[in-house]
């Protein structure tokens, strides 16, 4: 006792110091942490001072005071998640203790960050004050609930027990405005929540609170845009013919009356007529049904739909074969491709960099088939374009008791907005700048797809050539983030929908639950008829090893892994393939009456398990919280907040004022992209409906009448026809937005009819005085995409499998660095499914398809460029794929037409022409190919091959000759 009370004096000395911030915690962030968290302050976590580190980050708060359990950082750090481990930064455990003590000693520190001048008290008084003495300090006063004290400015400044509650100058970031404006504060039972009014009052109060700082801490955000960042819209800029409202000209007067078929004839022939021109003739109706039936579907009409057609003298025969194929189910498909184009579609998450690792996004093809469905329903344009970017505000799926197929359709359809490059799954790469990335990514894609204009320009500076300012950007930019929140994130495998309400979940997990019950009981039945087996097989196996080994194995793979030491873990390395008894194993094993006991209770479970039921994944969009405060980011850089800007769009589209909340809009959602979609299905906007129009004219003739589908803007081409543009979309937007009649009009014109073949003596001067044929006064040569490349051989071969929608048809990588199909084990035809079903990548699609020129999406692709490239010659010659297709269309002549001898010949060669070229052969040309079957023939016969089998690979050899040539690649 004596000894004891001899140290008392020395006890403070023997004591720990307190840890404190600049003398303890400051070198260890200085040396680890400064590349990205110092005076570039990533994600706005700036870790140079105690004040700064407490403010936290865009993310919240990262340090909670006196709990380190509770603290982002502490976390972060102990788990070895930072520094990241690509910076080859490791800490320490001592280093990881002492942020730890700073943490949970109360996060002592020596800087005074804030300086309170007189003006700044008064503000409080005469603003904040009465709200928080009126709704708040009954708990937050004396008392001080959670160590928060609202009664002055020193000590709101001061905060809670858990660090800061308000960012002077940024309500945004102030926890006590996310608190009150969430309603959980005040507490449910303390009072009704604060009204709109007083939560405005403590709003304005922190951002017009300016207080002098230190010259380490965060300067105070500018709020007002300069003139570069809010650059004036003029009436020049708006008189411009992109941005002014389309109007219907006259349907102009023609000398050749009797070539017009529709007022489209009028517009074109006018300016023809002008130059002394005119129209060519009319496509043969051979030529003209593969035209039609390939555009519209992508498909190529069989021998009896072209002999019908050319047979068919009534009137009205072309009208009723349009009508036939617009009522196609392959109608959807061939035109919902082009869609998915244009939207940036991908069945794969993330940025798709590895040939062998995909990740799928499970139910993102539920989006390509509402695509599908929708051109096949001839959905109305304005209503496609709404439910894509705001289906999730058009319903109230929240409180919906059970989903109807309505609902599911819309919140399908904001599938729309998730076909974007995001990379933000993996924790370390799940910041501001790659979450800022994703709505970056997203501008682009619904600015060139929707919009005809590029607007990237403006994320760092006022565009260049277009009237749209950097404001302008970032109030559009805010149109998306309800949902692509940057600071309340959902990495892409946490965002999705069930497609069922949450009453069916529930019900779901009821009935699962019943299942469970009896399953379980079973399994134990199993397990104990099976174990004796186990043990007698697996003491046969040990028998094997040495004695003094035995009771070592056993234990060692008899326990979990995660509870192995380490002289366990290497046995269980070593020994556990040898002494692995497989399922087949103990089914041998097992008695006569066992075996029959082990049958029933196998057929017991799977009974069981095909009752079970569960939910599919909608890769939805929808509002995830409070609308957040968003800046304009100062050259693009999302550390260089600038002023705060408001939901709105682009001032020369008439969108000057910021988007309000829709009426309609139901609980949950701001309505801010249902807004967004309704200003933009307007009439009186000036892009919707031209875009759109030109897009369809784009994939009829093979380029647009703005032959930049993408950019209406200075710096894309200009109209060859802007009237004609004009009058089409007043005539869609007054005729219901209709696809299906827009294509009609298109295609029984004579502008669409014209044959693309000339006579060389006529029309000379058509081509010398516009070669590029901008005048349209011929038709397009146009090749075949990729994916009809693909689906006409699989017709031609007698194997395309025409079951329209379901999950893709998976890709399995080979040795060679190629891929190839994999369909799932109980459907094999799905090997034959249209292209359009085959996965979605966005870096690597089927080679076959990459080789003629199917898009890499890193965004969107607004329209196909065709290539001609020594690859493509290579592939028809050698691809696994087309040899496979041109054999089986050998077998399936030989099974069309039977037997030997030059008729026979005659009559495969004209077959194999009908079916790949949807024509006769001319004379010539079954000359020439009955003179290649018996050259191949005697190929093959003298490389010992039986005659009957060199006869097949004769003509299978012709078959992919047939594929190679020009003419099935191409059309008329």
């Amino acid at each position: 006792m004596r000894r004891l009370l001899l140290l008392l004096p020395l006890l403070p000395w023997l004591a720990p110091a307190e840890t404190r911030f600049e003398r303890d915690v400051l070198p260890i962030f200085t040396a680890n942490c400064f590349s990205c968290h110092g005076g570039t302050s990533m994600a706005g976590l700036d870790l140079r001072t105690a004040a700064s580190t407490l403010r936290g980050s865009h993310q919240g708060i990262v340090v909670v005071k006196a709990d380190s359990g509770k603290s982002l950082l502490y976390r972060k750090v102990s788990e070895k998640l930072m520094p990241p481990p690509a910076f080859n930064l490791k800490l320490t455990e001592a280093q990881i203790e002492t942020i730890k003590q700073w943490i949970d000693g109360g996060t002592l520190a020596d800087d005074a960050p804030y300086e309170i001048p007189a003006e700044q008290t008064k503000r409080f008084e005469e603003e904040a004050q009465p709200v928080f003495a009126a709704r708040c300090v009954q708990c937050h006063g004396k008392n001080a609930a959670a160590g928060l004290d609202l009664r002055t400015v020193a000590t709101v400044l001061k905060g809670s027990a858990s660090g800061p509650v308000i960012v002077p100058g940024k309500s945004d970031k102030s926890l006590l405005v996310r608190r009150i404006s969430s309603r959980t504060m005040p507490p449910a039972g303390a009072g009704e929540p604060l009204t709109a009014e007083q939560i405005d009052k403590v709003s304005q109060w922190i951002d017009n609170t300016r207080l002098k700082v230190r010259a380490d801490q965060f300067a105070p955000l500018r709020e007002a845009f300069t003139e570069m960042e809010n650059r004036p819209v003029t009436e020049k800029d708006r008189k411009e013919w992109a941005y002014t409202k389309p109007q219907s000209s006259p349907v102009p007067a023609v000398k050749n009356k009797a070539r017009v078929r529709t007022p489209l004839d009028a517009f074109v022939l006018a300016k023809l007529e002008s130059k002394g021109l005119t129209f060519s003739p009319d496509a043969p109706n051979v030529a003209l049904i593969r035209r039609a039936s390939l555009d519209l579907t992508g498909l190529p009409p069989s021998p009896d739909e072209v002999r019908d057609f050319v047979a068919d003298t009534r009137p009205g025969a072309y009208e009723r074969l349009i009508d036939r194929l617009l009522a196609s189910p392959q109608y959807g498909e061939r035109w919902g491709r082009h869609w998915l184009d244009a939207a940036g579609y991908v069945d794969t998450g993330g940025f798709d960099n590895d040939l062998v690792g995909m990740e799928l996004s499970e139910g993102m093809w539920r989006y390509r088939d509402y695509v599908v469905n929708s051109f096949n329903n001839d959905k109305p344009y304005d209503r496609f374009v709404v439910e894509q970017l705001a289906g999730d505000e058009l319903v109230d799926w929240r409180n919906a008791k059970q989903y109807t197929a309505g609902i599911r359709d819309s919140l399908t359809a904001t599938g729309y907005l998730r076909c974007v490059y995001d990379r933000t799954d993996p924790d370390i790469v799940n910041l501001p700048g790659e979450r800022f990335d994703v709505l970056f990514h997203l501008m682009e894609k619904v600015s060139t797809h929707l919009m005809g204009l590029t607007v990237g320009c403006a994320r760092c500076h006022s565009h260049r050539y277009d009237p749209i300012p950097q404001s302008d950007y970032y109030r559009m930019l805010s149109v998306f983030t309800n949902a692509y929140n940057p600071w309340n994130w959902k990495q892409p495998k946490n965002r999705f929908l069930a497609d069922v309400s949450k009453q069916e979940e529930e019900l779901i997990a009821k009935h699962n639950a019943d299942i469970d019950r009896p399953l379980a009981r079973i399994n134990e039945d199993l397990q104990r008829l099976r174990k004796p087996y186990q043990d007698k097989l697996l003491d046969a196996k040990l028998a094997a090893l040495p004695e003094n080994l035995r009771a070592d194995a056993r234990e060692a793979i008899g326990i979990p892994e995660a509870k192995r030491d380490d002289v366990q873990k290497y046995l269980a390395r070593k020994l556990a393939k040898a002494l692995a008894v497989s399922d087949e194993d103990v089914d041998k094993s097992l008695s006569e009456a066992d075996r029959e006991t082990n049958a029933r209770l196998q057929l017991q479970v799977k009974t069981l398990e095909s009752y079970r039921r569960k939910s599919g994944k909608i890769q939805a969009l929808w509002d995830t919280g409070p609308p957040p405060v968003m800046r304009l980011l100062q050259r693009g850089v999302v550390e260089s907040p600038g002023p705060k800007v408001q939901p709105g769009a682009l001032t020369v589209l008439g969108a000057a004022s910021d988007f309000k909340r829709p009426p309609e809009t139901p609980e949950g959602a701001s309505g801010m992209r249902l807004a967004f979609a309704r200003w933009l299905t307007s009439r009186d906007h000036p892009l919707t409906a031209r875009v759109m129009v030109n897009r369809v004219w784009q994939d009829h003739f093979g380029v647009g009448i703005v032959a930049t589908a993408e950019n209406f803007g200075r710096m894309g081409a200009p109209p060859t026809h802007p009237e004609l543009l004009d009058w089409l979309a007043v005539d869609f937007m007054q005729n219901g937005w209709t696809l299906k009649r827009l294509h009609k009009l298109i295609m029984t014109s004579t502008v669409y009819r014209q044959s693309s073949r000339q006579p060389a003596d006529e029309n000379v001067a058509a081509r010398k005085l516009d070669p590029d044929n901008h005048l349209l006064w011929r038709a397009n040569l146009r090749r075949l995409e990729a994916e009809a490349l693909r689906d006409n051989m699989l017709v031609a071969a007698g194997k395309l499998d025409l079951r329209v929608g379901g999950e893709p048809v998976l890709l399995k990588p080979r040795a060679d660095g190629t891929q190839s199909l994999d369909p799932a084990e109980n459907d094999p035809a799905a090997k034959w499914r249209r292209s359009l079903y085959i996965v979605a990548r966005r870096n690597y699609p089927l080679q076959l398809l990459q080789v003629f020129d199917f898009p890499v999406m890193q965004v969107n692709c607004t329209r196909r460029v065709n290539s001609a490239t020594p690859l493509q010659s290579l592939a028809m010659l050698n691809d696994e794929f087309v040899v496979e297709q041109a054999r089986a269309l050998a077998t399936r002549l030989e099974g069309m037409a039977t037997g030997d001898g030059p008729e026979v010949d005659d009559r495969r060669i004209d077959l194999a022409y009908r079916l790949v070229l949807s024509r006769p052969p001319e004379p010539e040309e079954t000359k020439l190919c009955r003179e290649h079957l018996a050259r191949q023939r005697e190929v093959y016969v003298f490389g010992n091959t039986a005659p009957a089998k060199a006869s097949s690979s004769a003509l299978a050899s012709l078959c992919q000759m047939l594929f190679a040539t020009n003419e099935f690649l191409y059309y008329e």
